[in-house]
């Protein structure tokens, strides 16, 4: 084996412990900075250079563990393995950063599979609440004691997940903050539909201190002013990039035009052929009504 396949069986060694260790229990302290900033150092001291360590890293992340949502979702048990998927891309992220902040380093590092981890997030959240509804009416929305402690598993997934999809939310994710606050909105709704029904006349603490958890959770994410700015910022960009490109079609239509007027009269075919690339310009014009 040479020593750069030692350093990334090593790197690769040290992700694998810490992202299987992941669990619900110990999530928020496995991912807290404390425990983050420990593990950078271990991976940055075990390359020929930090950049080199960094692209390792990456390469592991992407690579080694199959905890895309494709891969959740098809291997079947994904409530389980969710903390560690949150894990696996909460450390891809942190590795992208640090990488780029590297001095000299002339390289930059990305995945563009990290602009859809929120959306990912929102996608399982909806199926565990699919699964929590399947489970309450399995028993005819009546839950007794002895179905508390699923039934609250469920809903540390969904907690476990609204928080992290919170953090993840940025200027490059697919989803919006404001999609992103609907869900919530609604989730909570069936959520306490569900389960008000399910616990009717009973004193089910756990369950509805669970419960009581997430609601907690989705009011902080509706008046999340952080959000509503990053709408903003997302929403102002997007009609900058839309006003450039508004701009540019004018300049090509006035084009076109100038071109129409100078074409030969009698050349037919050169002026149906602009005419037809000016309505196609004008009806792409006519696309960015929605947005004026």
């Amino acid at each position: 084996m040479t020593g750069a396949e030692s350093q990334q069986d090593g790197i690769a060694s040290i992700l694998a412990e810490f992202v299987s260790s992941a669990d619900y229990g110990n999530c928020a302290e496995l991912l807290s900075e404390e425990s983050l900033s420990a593990l950078e150092s271990r991976i940055v001291g075990s390359g020929t250079s930090p950049a080199d360590s960094v692209r390792k890293a990456l390469s592991c992340l992407r690579g080694d563990f199959s905890l895309d949502y494709d891969d959740l979702l098809f291997g079947g048990n994904y409530v389980a393995r969710i903390p560690q998927a949150i894990a696996r891309n909460h450390l891809l992220g942190r590795f992208i950063v640090l990488g780029n902040g590297l001095d000299g380093c002339g390289e930059r590092f990305g995945d563009p599979t990290m602009n859809s981890v929120a959306e990912d997030y929102t996608s399982l959240m909806d199926l565990v609440v699919c699964k929590i509804e399947k489970y309450t009416g399995e028993r005819e929305y009546s839950l007794n004691e002895s179905d508390i402690p699923e039934v609250v598993r469920y809903l540390n997934a969904i907690q476990l997940l609204l928080k992290y999809c919170w953090d993840m939310l940025d200027m490059s994710s697919s989803l919006t903050p404001t999609l992103f606050k609907k869900r919530c909105f609604r989730m909570r709704g069936k959520l306490n539909s569900l389960l008000d029904m399910s616990m009717y006349g009973k004193d089910l603490p756990a369950l509805a201190e669970a419960l009581g958890e997430i609601s907690s959770t989705v009011d902080d994410i509706l008046e999340d002013q952080r959000l509503n700015d990053l709408q903003k910022a997302r929403n102002d960009r997007y009609l900058e990039s839309k006003k450039r490109l508004y701009n540019y079609t004018i300049r090509v239509s006035e084009d076109l035009n100038n071109q129409i007027e100078a074409c030969d009269p009698y050349d037919f075919t050169h002026r149906s052929d602009l005419k037809k690339q000016l309505d196609a310009v004008l009806r792409f014009m006519h696309s960015f009504e929605k947005d004026r």
